[in-house]
């Protein structure tokens, strides 16, 4: 408001000879005390005082300006109204104060005689595109974009010029949701100039966010290729509304034809592999880098687009590892291995080498199982590349290694260093909770308990959040005895469970489960057991595992999540889709207010083949 106010004073201050003269300086004076007076909300006082001001000055604009403002800010609408048509009597151009009293009219509830007058103004020059425009601002300042739209169509149609309004129709168009009319209409501007793409995305962008709205979009699009091959703001256009639509096999098409057109050398097909893979469509993001490769070997973005396609492999293996496809899983890890070992045939010496060896010694250990070679390719990254994030995450995957290897002091002194030298961060966090772990694995629970409490101050971060889990399980597990017993074969399960001991944890649990029955960790520990019974293959004895929760701990935190993994096994392992929805439906019965309740409902729908 201050600038504001110091702007207007300095109208008045530089004002043409003819009208400075008539401004002496306690006007000004008076001026400012009524803008105070405004300010503070005493529109009262202030209100005389600019009446008084333009009385003895009429044509000192600024004066009417803000007794005009000031009236309607009080919603004196009717004086304000009287206002404008005293200054629009001296106007030699009145349709500027035209326009204003229209405003004013429907501010005061008198819309049919506002649209009059609007409709009078261009009336008044109907050829002149500036008059339509001058209506369009007063109409979109009372949000009468429906008006709006009228008065600009007609004024195209008047002056004989369609391509008159373009960008002011297109808003409008957008505003009330009819983005194929405002798609239309930025395709005409980028049929003349196609450089105006960036400003016609810009523009689009807040309102991609109906898919109905975005699907009515495309058939323009489309046409306008068609009819224009050759124009590429077309065709990167579509591939933008494509793409918010997730439709990423259309878009690729679509950005395949502008590289061959545009010679682009791959560069479109790299940056539209990466906007796939943020879409999660791997398997499209996975053809677009292959494509680089082959058509561009010798191209600088041939290193990212390798190194991208042994990512998006990975991302394409996990995907069909939640969907329970272990077969196809493992094909596509196995596809992303040998792409990092080509990456470090072809580029031996490339930035990204630190980065792709670790990827391949976490594949190794994680996927593979083949811990020698993981810690062969590990133990290089650390040893060649110290001080690198690539070089932290290695000894991350070390520490975590020698865990699976019962190498206990081992990696407590890795995770210990790896605390020491970054202090703060993920991998810092990480180790920690590491650390923690080792704690409890080896029953040392005070030690773990401390660990975890020192790390929740972060609770958004899924580190911190797992810190918290520890927390709560040793609370509410100690005891009953002082050496906490039924806690200490717990953790030992979980020790052998990461060493990749399953059937042992299987039998740890069963003894942990048979002799501490009524133990609060009971519920946990069937839980678990259910679980690595469906990683071990044993899905019928999982099943029944994680339906006896919800039957001997009604009031367990794990009842919902019990059936929902229960059903989960009858769909996807089972192939039994009327059992499965009856496990999900059960879940809706029995845990109504479940976290879980629009996974089941979700499910249920696609089991049924309806639309979701």
């Amino acid at each position: 408001m201050r600038l504001v106010l110091t702007l207007l004073f300095f109208a008045v201050c530089v004002a043409p000879p003819a009208l400075a003269q008539d401004v002496d300086n306690s006007e000004v004076e008076r001026f400012q005390l009524a803008e105070s007076l405004l300010q503070a909300g005493q529109f009262d006082r202030a209100i005389p005082m600019l009446e008084d001001l333009l009385a003895s000055s009429p044509g000192t604009h600024v004066f009417y300006e803000r007794l005009r403002q000031a009236y309607e800010e009080v919603k004196r609408y009717d004086e304000a109204i009287a206002l404008v048509e005293r200054q629009m009597a001296r106007a030699t151009s009145p349709e500027v104060f035209l326009v204003e009293k229209g405003r004013l009219q429907f501010l005061a509830g008198l819309e049919s005689e506002a649209r009059s007058t609007w409709e009078s103004v261009v009336a008044r020059q109907p050829s002149s595109p500036s008059v339509y425009l001058m209506v369009y601002r007063s109409l979109l300042q009372v949000r009468l974009f429906d008006v709006a739209i009228e008065i600009l169509e007609s004024g195209r149609e008047r002056i004989g010029n369609p391509d008159l309004f373009r960008t002011d129709l297109a808003q409008l168009y957008a505003l009330t949701s009819q983005l194929d009319k405002a798609v239309s209409e930025y395709l005409g501007l980028l049929a003349s100039n196609p450089g105006q793409l960036s400003f016609v995305k810009s523009r689009l962008g807040p309102y991609m966010t109906d898919s109905s709205a975005i699907a009515s979009a495309v058939p323009p699009v489309e046409s306008a290729v068609a009819r224009d091959p050759l124009n590429r703001s077309y065709r990167e256009l579509l591939t933008m509304l494509y793409v918010e639509l997730e439709r990423y096999e259309d878009a690729y098409q679509v950005v395949q034809a502008v590289d061959r057109l545009e010679k682009e050398e791959g560069s479109m097909l790299f940056a539209f592999a990466q906007t796939a893979a943020d879409g999660g469509a791997w398997n499209v993001a996975v053809n677009a880098f292959e494509e680089v490769l082959k058509r561009y070997p010798a191209s600088p973005a041939s290193p990212d687009a390798l190194r991208g396609l042994g990512m998006m492999q990975e991302k394409w293996a996990q995907q069909f590892a939640a969907g329970m496809e272990p077969d196809s899983s493992q094909a596509h890890y196995s596809a992303a291995l040998a792409t990092y070992e080509r990456f470090m045939i072809d580029f031996p010496q490339h930035a990204h080498v630190p980065d792709v060896l670790t990827r391949m010694g976490r594949l190794q250990q994680d996927v593979l199982g083949d811990l020698e070679s993981a810690e062969r390719i590990l133990s290089e990254v650390t040893a060649r590349y110290p001080g690198t994030r690539p070089a932290d995450e290695a000894a991350f995957a070390l520490g975590q290694l020698a865990i699976m290897t019962d190498r206990l002091t081992d990696a407590r002194i890795r995770f210990t260093r790896i605390v020491t030298r970054l202090r703060t961060g993920d991998l810092a966090d990480a180790s920690r909770l590491e650390l923690a772990r080792l704690h409890f694995y080896q029953g040392q629970f005070d030690a773990a308990l401390q660990l975890a409490e020192a790390m929740q101050e972060n609770s958004f971060s899924d580190v911190s959040n797992d810190a918290i889990g520890l927390k709560v399980l040793i609370n509410e597990s100690k005891g009953p005895d002082s050496l906490h017993t039924a806690l200490r074969r717990y953790a030992r399960s979980q020790l052998e469970i990461r060493q990749q001991n399953k059937e042992q944890a299987v039998l740890t649990l069963n003894f942990l489960i048979d002799e501490f029955g009524d133990h609060p960790i009971v519920d946990d520990a069937r839980f678990l057991r259910a679980s690595v019974l469906a990683d071990l293959g044993r899905v019928a004895d999982a099943t029944q595992a994680y339906l006896e929760i919800p039957l001997m701990h009604p009031m367990s935190f794990f009842g919902d999540r019990s059936i929902f993994h229960a059903a989960t096994l009858a769909r996807d392992q089972e192939g039994d889709q009327e059992r499965a929805i009856e496990l999900f439906e059960r879940l809706l019965s029995e845990y109504p207010r479940s976290l879980l309740v629009q996974d089941a409902r979700t499910a249920i729908r696609l089991l049924r083949g309806e639309q979701v």
